[in-house]
């Protein structure tokens, strides 16, 4: 049984006919004989289970609508882009190129989700924040005022806004991915090495107590295991092979990026090495 029909009201958008949808059933909040949002054709919202356009809500090329989703307002979804799970789209949130909105998350304002940027878990993006080419937000990872995720970038617990200057979002993000605090533009943060104090992934780059280390030839960008030297809270890495845990401070203005859980940086000083895993 199909819970949704075209309806012959119509409206045009850039050479594209829409059509007004009526529910035919009962389902979630929906009333048979509600009217909905606009679609292009049945391809774009499915029959099954509970998601609806409501309103103004458009959607319209490939896009697709399925699951449990909800797209209102005046928000668009087209191209190839997909709301599902339990999404929201809504207010003027846009969703378009191989965007994807899934799980719990809330797209709105005027955010834009696009490329391959993918919104899930209680993911929410709000203001004129943007998602794009392969950035990722998960958890509950926020994206607002005119925040951007781009190219590899994962916010899966900490919050990307312009409102703050760039060391304060990196301060948040630090707390955010690996519950440790800066102070004085400083943090002291742990890794795990070999016992004679080498690099687990480049025993030939070995870490002295008392004096700094320096990465060579780090790579600028948000990715978090690209090239730079790698720390985080003491139990982060969990090597039976790497058991010796060395303390760290790492300078704010040494930091690349914060990602996935761990801070990657340009140099950082060994205050000392415990093998004993006591810090």
């Amino acid at each position: 049984m199909k819970k949704y029909e075209l309806t012959n009201e119509t409206c045009m958008l850039g050479g594209v006919k829409l059509h007004r949808i009526r529910a035919l059933i009962d389902f979630n909040n929906v009333k048979e004989g509600d009217l909905g949002g606009l679609i292009e054709n049945e391809k774009n919202l499915s029959q099954k289970g509970d998601c609806w356009v409501y309103e103004n809500g458009r959607v319209y090329g490939n896009g697709q609508v399925y699951g449990n989703c909800r797209v209102y307002g005046n928000s668009h979804v087209y191209e190839n882009g997909r709301v599902y799970g339990n999404g929201h789209v809504y207010e003027n949130g846009r969703v378009y190129g191989n965007g994807q909105v899934s799980g719990n998350s809330h797209v709105y304002g005027n955010s834009h989700v696009y490329g391959n940027g993918h919104v899930s878990g209680d993911g929410r993006v709000s203001e004129n924040s943007r998602v794009y080419e392969n950035g990722q937000v998960y958890g509950n990872g926020r994206v607002y005022g005119n925040g951007r995720v781009s190219e590899h970038q994962h916010v899966m617990v900490s919050r990307v806004t312009s409102n703050l200057s760039l060391r304060e979002n990196i301060k948040q993000s630090i707390l955010a991915q690996t519950n440790l605090h800066v102070f004085n533009d400083e943090v002291i943060c742990f890794k795990h090495v070999r016992e004679d104090l080498s690099s687990m992934h480049d025993n030939s780059f070995k870490y002295v107590v008392g004096e700094f280390a320096v990465a060579e030839n780090w790579l600028e960008g948000n990715a978090s295991c690209a090239a730079g030297l790698h720390v985080s809270n003491a139990t982060y890495w969990e090597d039976r092979e790497c058991n010796t845990l060395l303390m760290c401070r790492v300078y704010i203005d040494d930091i690349i990026t914060v990602q996935e859980g761990k801070i990657r940086c340009k140099k950082l000083f060994v205050i000392a090495a415990d093998s004993e895993n006591v810090f």
